[in-house]
């Protein structure tokens, strides 16, 4: 092989190479928010919140409900192309996977029993919603979005638990060199 054809022969080879490797997707940073909606003034239940104006005025675009109350709010890691559940509520649960695209798809979960299953693309721009009605006029609303690392930080920080003060047994003894 003269020394043209052998660079041409390496360079067949490298693109060869990238076309046969698929392009690693990364894992997702993933919220999950639970809303009730309702025409009444308040929630039964105290812990719930209504929602920011913004959000409150999305939903109302499309849904008929004069309040939205912000039941909980989840975030987690979908890894790549595998799966993760959020549960929102002890009778809710949403099982997102990460699929190519970049897509992911949802499985909404009621009472143990598959209710909803969609297929989404996602964006960090753009959250997406899946509602259900629930028998006494009112409905739900888990609304999912995409975090970036800075959102993901702050949404941790919100869900974590604060953490608990050692026993004094533990903490830490100052050493000659702290003083």
């Amino acid at each position: 092989m003269n020394g043209s054809m052998r660079k041409w022969f390496w360079r067949l080879f490298v693109v060869s190479l990238f076309a046969a490797v698929p392009a690693f997707a990364e894992e997702i940073k993933i919220e999950a928010v639970l809303i009730w909606g309702t025409n009444d003034d308040k929630s039964p239940d105290p812990n719930h919140k209504l929602v920011d104006a913004k959000t409150a005025e999305a939903l109302r675009k499309v849904f008929a409900w004069k309040n939205y109350f912000e039941v909980s709010r989840k975030s987690g890691i979908v890894p790549n192309r595998g799966t993760n559940s959020f549960a929102v509520s002890k009778h809710c649960t949403v099982e997102i996977a990460e699929l190519e695209g970049p897509k992911v798809s949802v499985l909404l979960i009621g009472k143990g029993k598959p209710q909803n299953r969609t297929t989404k693309a996602l964006s960090r721009t753009e959250p997406f919603v899946l509602a259900g009605d629930v028998k006494d006029g009112s409905a739900w609303f888990v609304i999912i979005s995409q975090l970036d690392e800075k959102a993901a930080a702050v949404a941790n920080e919100k869900t974590a638990p604060t953490p608990k003060t050692p026993p004094s047994d533990v903490r830490a003894k100052p050493t000659n060199a702290s003083k």
